[in-house]
């Protein structure tokens, strides 16, 4: 998670009741910098098969230990490849998207990413636009 994102969601997540520090302790919430997650992930600024797997594995695993109740779920919200869009890097935040897909798929994880609109320059023909909707399940909120 970037910064200013952390900085704008722990206030509403307090307003709506959580308590975040006991989230913490109890596994519940695992909040990770989106910078320093990315470079336990790449290798010369490229996303790395196996420090993806093994970072996610982990991430992924540390999270059920915090699984609570019948229904209980892993949802992760996602920002490094929306960042790297960001800041220019298409082509790495989508081959991010496909290894994140390809490493999860098995595990039952709900994931949401957060893209803004304006990172697509020319949203109704754009190729990176069409390419990031293609590695994800579930698109909302694309009007423009």
């Amino acid at each position: 998670m970037t910064e200013a994102h952390r900085a704008s969601l722990l206030p509403r997540l307090e307003a709506d009741g959580v308590n975040v520090p006991a989230a913490i302790e109890q596994g519940n919430y695992i909040p990770l910098d989106a910078a320093e997650a990315l470079s336990r992930l790449t290798v010369n600024d490229t996303p790395d098969p196996a420090r993806c797997a093994k970072v996610i594995d982990d991430l992924i695993m540390g999270a059920a230990k915090g699984v609570k109740g019948e229904h209980g779920r892993v949802v992760v919200c996602g920002e490094i490849a929306p960042t790297l869009l960001s800041k220019g890097n298409a082509e790495v935040a989508i081959k991010l998207e496909q290894l994140w897909d390809e490493i999860t798929k098995d595990y039952g994880v709900h994931t949401l990413c957060g893209y803004v609109s304006s990172a697509f320059p020319d949203k109704e023909s754009s190729p990176i636009l069409e390419a990031i909707c293609a590695e994800h399940s579930a698109v909302h909120g694309l009007g423009y």
